[in-house]
């Protein structure tokens, strides 16, 4: 089993909710047996919050565990996480995306290829609110401030003064998100391209630009992010965002082939100083 601390914990939170299903019993009847709220049983199922121990203890009795399989599900607990500055969102953030920022804060690197806007650790917040807006959805204006500092907070991420270095981000940009123009006019796309060459300029970041005569790229699903573990120094899972949900891949031949497609992409891509470049003439051009 991969040994990534992220992956054992939401291979914890899998085999909890088998486990119930298999005693055939649904969320509420374990809290109300457990005297937890239901989405107490959901969080941990879904992997939103950790277990303890003695919770764990009390899963294992109730779901009558054997005791060689109960001895797994003890290995797979000390991974189960402390809270992090997420869980102050409660149910505001979805399954998927709080899985996708837990992960993240818990990995070394990020290697993404960006196809249509840039990704969420390089927005500006002014570019981050178009997108936002660009539905037909009708946010309200708490929840837009919402997403926004919850993007914010990711951001941090970056800073190379926090405890490990920070986030060793990768970022190939497809040359057209240089010319899409937010409706609410250059000024967004203005500052979203200064923003860009300002990250750039941190020793966490490698930024490339994959250029219009590039060809294709190597993929046909878009966008993509690779997290590398913290524990284990490699790739061990890929994320893919819709506007519904967010995928997770965690196969290590389906990463890994991931993984290739983002050196391939890196290959075709500008180096960095071309990079930066190239994003300043389209700064200018504006």
């Amino acid at each position: 089993m991969n040994d990534s601390p992220s992956v054992r914990e939401r291979r914890l939170a899998r085999e909890l909710r088998l486990l119930r299903e298999v005693a055939q019993l649904q969320g509420k009847d374990v809290a109300e047996r457990l005297g937890w709220s239901a989405s107490k049983v959901s969080r941990i199922e879904n992997g939103r919050i950790g277990i303890g121990p003695e919770d764990l203890e009390r899963l294992v009795g109730l779901y009558d565990v054997p005791e060689q399989q109960a001895t797994f599900l003890r290995r797979l607990a000390p991974s189960a996480r402390p809270k992090g500055w997420w869980d102050a969102y409660g149910d505001a953030l979805s399954a998927g995306y709080a899985n996708l920022i837990r992960l993240e804060s818990g990995s070394r690197a990020l290697r993404c290829y960006a196809a249509v806007i840039p990704h969420a650790l390089l927005l500006t917040q002014d570019y981050l609110r178009e997108v936002i807006l660009a539905t037909w959805e009708r946010p309200s204006p708490a929840e837009i401030d919402r997403r926004l500092v919850v993007c914010r907070r990711r951001q941090e991420q970056l800073d190379p003064d926090r405890p490990g270095g920070g986030l060793q981000l990768s970022a190939v940009l497809d040359e057209s998100l240089l010319h899409r123009r937010p409706r609410a006019g250059a000024a967004v796309l203005r500052g979203q391209l200064q923003r860009l060459l300002d990250v750039a300029e941190l020793p966490t970041v490698t930024m490339q630009l994959l250029p219009f005569d590039a060809g294709p790229p190597p993929v046909t699903s878009g966008s993509f992010s690779v997290l590398e573990s913290r524990a284990t120094g490699t790739a061990d899972v890929v994320y893919l965002e819709s506007k519904t949900r967010t995928h997770f891949i965690e196969s290590e031949a389906e990463v890994h082939s991931y993984t290739r497609a983002f050196e391939l992409i890196s290959e075709m891509a500008l180096d960095p100083a071309r990079s930066a470049e190239r994003i300043r003439r389209a700064l200018a051009d504006l």
